[in-house]
């Protein structure tokens, strides 16, 4: 309570005196998360600040009293999944590593327990058990998932939830990287991974088995850089499955397959970009909606009933993406979230019978006020050889007909991840500094085909940066960006080309951000390949494909000349260097050669390097500190 106070004051101290809201507005715990309705509909869960931490709250409907069944104090609770009607199962990360800890707990809070340990180690590839299926007619045991035994190939268990005793239903021969259960959770789908004997190639199989008693065969073939297909889901009579495949049309489309005949029947696509597999109603298991992302997030029906629902939110929530998040086993009552570019969400309670009745549950941050937002707008460009580039636009209130500040915020991954038009707080932060923030889908980008993905491979440093240089002389050429006052910020493989945009494009910044980033691609490899702990070699092959192989004549050349480190003479601008200690995707010797070899050629930085911190910070405090820091660091430079 003291603490809320004392925000309100802080609040209403910058209203009275700045335009600038504190750094707490935007980054502080947000008051509710990942609402969700139990089986029958009896209760609702949610993720939300207890003291401070993010602990797990539960509400009884008919009282609508929250109480808090969890009481973590130096960890958070990162997600939850409804076990049964009155059990929830929970994770909570190690400190950073991305290793969770699989715990349980009644809905009043009683029993309590710690099902599965979180590895203390950290792995490129981090140890998870997650439930896969809950049983309906058990309310002791769900199957789970676990890749304790392998990193990369995961077993299936049919676990004990008071005591967290597991059998195993399947033992993973040591190349499945996924399984798939029919609506009687029965294992007749498995994606296997073929690696080349000299480690050149790799392939992913679909297989399939019509009982678990009856031998696998081969659905599809995807070839490591080939159109690929995945497995989706089954139709409710078990009988066919739904898949998502790229082959012979380049854009991921949704089909129905019949696996006796192999006779595909498309279902759903977008002739610009990838869609998804459909979702299942809990009800009867037929398919409801596909999602997929244009300039904004979409929902493609298949089902009237909730089609007919989704327009009737549509009509009485106007201004907002409304999503059904979760949905009660009779389909008589769902959550729905609300939000938008310029508000993190809210949460509704829909009732659908008799008839539609939709009523207000929670903000998900009370404080954040859209009319102190900005639009977010969708913009095009072509980048220098005419590709035509998808991104996104963010200025600062008052900035019509003038040029302004610029940073430009190139995403992480970098293959697969794309930004899209929604609530960011970093977007809105920045943007109420005065700056306009600038985000591109450059090529390798996910959702825009597989050519526009794998075509991007062997090209850090190369055209995937000139997309975003050419983004940066766009917004000049627009009259948007001062081009003395543009700073570049970017995470993971942001980070990489936040230092490969300082190093390379000097003159088109003034200074730099990177925040758990690339910044030599030798390290990279040795991380990804030597010590991801995978037997098989296919992570290895995977690189070497998509990034570069350095015992290649050829990409040991293109490496070194597009790894950062090698290029630190020609930094001259300011530079603020993010890590955290227990990154296991970007190991934190990325940071510390870096900040080395910057000593050496006495260049000046500034660093906030966290010890129980991952790839990206995750606790209140550190986000707050880090947040302050940029803050002074854009003010100082920009």
């Amino acid at each position: 309570m003291i603490h809320n106070i004392l925000f309100i004051l802080l609040l209403i101290t910058f209203s009275a005196s700045a335009e600038e809201l504190p750094v707490e507005y935007f980054f502080k715990n947000y008051e509710f998360s990942q609402v969700s309705l139990s089986p029958d509909g009896k209760h609702l869960a949610a993720i939300a600040p207890v003291g401070e931490s993010r602990n797990l709250v539960v509400i009884d409907r008919s009282t609508m009293k929250p109480l808090a069944v969890t009481s973590l104090t130096k960890r958070d609770v990162r997600s939850y999944q409804w076990a049964s009607n009155s059990r929830l199962l929970f994770t909570v990360e190690e400190d950073g590593n991305e290793s969770l800890a699989l715990n349980a707990v009644n809905i009043d809070g009683s029993k309590p327990r710690a099902l599965a340990k979180a590895a203390k180690g950290i792995q490129l590839v981090p140890r998870v058990t997650r439930m896969v299926d809950r049983l309906k007619e058990d309310d002791r045991h769900v199957i789970v998932s676990s890749n304790e035994r392998r990193a990369q190939f995961p077993d299936l268990y049919r676990m004990d939830i008071f005591n967290g005793r597991k059998k195993r239903l399947t033992s993973n021969p040591g190349d499945i990287v996924g399984w798939g259960m029919d609506w009687d959770h029965k294992i007749r789908v498995a994606m296997r991974q073929v690696v080349a004997k000299d480690k050149s190639d790799t392939a992913t199989e679909l297989l399939y088995r019509k009982t678990e008693d009856s031998p696998w065969k081969v659905l599809a073939t995807s070839r490591l850089g080939e159109e690929g297909t995945g497995y989706a889901g089954f139709t409710p009579d078990n009988k066919s499955l739904y898949i998502v495949s790229a082959v012979g049309r380049d854009r991921m489309a949704s089909y129905k397959l019949d696996p006796d005949t192999g006779k595909k029947e498309l279902v759903f696509s977008h002739d610009k970009v990838d869609v998804g597999g459909p979702s299942f109603s809990p009800k009867d298991h037929r398919a409801l909606a596909i999602g997929y992302i244009t300039d904004k997030p979409q929902i493609h029906y298949l089902d009237k009933k909730f089609g007919d629902i989704q327009k009737a939110l549509d009509k009485a929530l106007p201004d907002t993406v409304n999503r059904i998040t979760s949905i009660t086993e009779d389909e008589k009552t769902a959550v729905v979230v609300a939000s938008s570019d310029k508000m993190p969400g809210t949460y509704y309670l829909l009732e659908t019978e008799p008839k539609l009745k939709l009523t207000f549950l929670v903000h998900v941050a009370e404080h954040i006020k859209s009319e102190d937002m900005v639009d977010v707008k969708p913009i095009t460009y072509k980048a220098r050889d005419g590709l035509l580039i998808h991104g996104y636009l963010t200025l600062p209130k008052g900035a019509t007909g003038k040029r302004v500040p610029l940073i430009v915020h190139p995403h992480g991954g970098p293959y697969g991840p794309r930004d899209t038009w929604g609530w960011n707080p970093e977007i809105q932060f920045l943007a109420n500094r005065g700056y306009a923030v600038l985000q591109m889908n450059f090529r390798g980008s996910g959702g825009y085909g597989h050519k526009f993905q794998v075509g991007a491979w062997k090209q850090w440093g190369l055209q995937m940066q000139d997309d975003i240089s050419d983004a940066v002389k766009w917004a000049i050429d627009e009259g948007i960006a001062d081009p003395q006052r543009v700073c570049i910020y970017g995470a993971s493989y942001g980070g990489y080309a936040t230092m490969a945009g300082l190093t390379m494009t000097p003159d088109l910044y003034k200074c730099g951000i990177n925040y758990v980033g690339v910044v030599d691609l030798d390290m990279l490899e040795e991380w990804d390949t030597k010590k991801s702990h995978d037997p098989s070699g296919a992570l290895a092959t995977w690189f070497h494909k998509a990034i570069g192989n350095p015992d290649d004549p050829k990409d040991r050349e293109r490496m070194q000349k597009t790894s950062p480190i090698n290029l630190l003479s020609k930094l001259d601008d300011p530079l603020f260097i993010v890590h955290g200690r227990r990154d296991p995707r970007v190991e934190i010797k990325q940071a510390e050669e870096l900040m080395d070899r910057l000593d050496d050629l006495g260049k000046p930085y500034i660093k906030l390097i966290k010890k129980k911190e991952g790839h990206g910070f995750r606790r209140e405090e550190n986000r707050l500190e880090l947040y302050k820091m940029m803050d002074t660091f854009l003010k100082k430079h920009l």
